[in-house]
């Protein structure tokens, strides 16, 4: 009897870990996507799209040189740091080991947060554009 309970462990970490690997791993409540792979593709396209935005106004000089901001862009990347390396793991076809994908997975709500903090900046700057240099 006493071989029981550390299989039932084994079996219990075996199941928590084979569904983060499978995409079960929960989504936001107040989320529209029906699957956690849906919203990791979300946040990682939403992420683009305001690198895209930050890119085009660092070209155009338009972003402002205060430490909110680079602290709040600062932020950004560093919460959405293994999205972006999964992303890339993935795009090079690399074998990415559980744990590295529960890491990720753990990191997705707090990438898509500071999404949208940079954003509600960028709406700042769309609203009061800076005057041109």
């Amino acid at each position: 009897m006493p071989m029981v309970l550390p299989h039932l462990k084994f079996l219990i970490l075996f199941t928590i870990l084979g569904c983060g690997a499978m995409g079960c791993a929960s989504v936001p409540a107040n989320s529209q996507h029906d699957s956690f792979a849906d919203y990791a593709e979300s946040v990682f396209r939403h992420q683009s799209t305001v690198l895209s935005r930050l890119m085009m106004l660092s070209e155009a000089d338009q972003l402002p040189e205060n430490e909110i901001f680079a602290n709040t862009e600062q932020a950004m990347h560093d919460a959405c740091q293994l999205l972006n390396e999964y992303a890339e793991r993935e795009s090079d076809g690399e074998h990415m080991g559980l744990r590295f994908k529960a890491k990720v997975q753990a990191s997705i709500e707090g990438c898509d947060t500071s999404i949208q903090k940079m954003e509600a900046l960028l709406a700042v700057i769309d609203q009061y554009p800076l005057p041109d240099r």
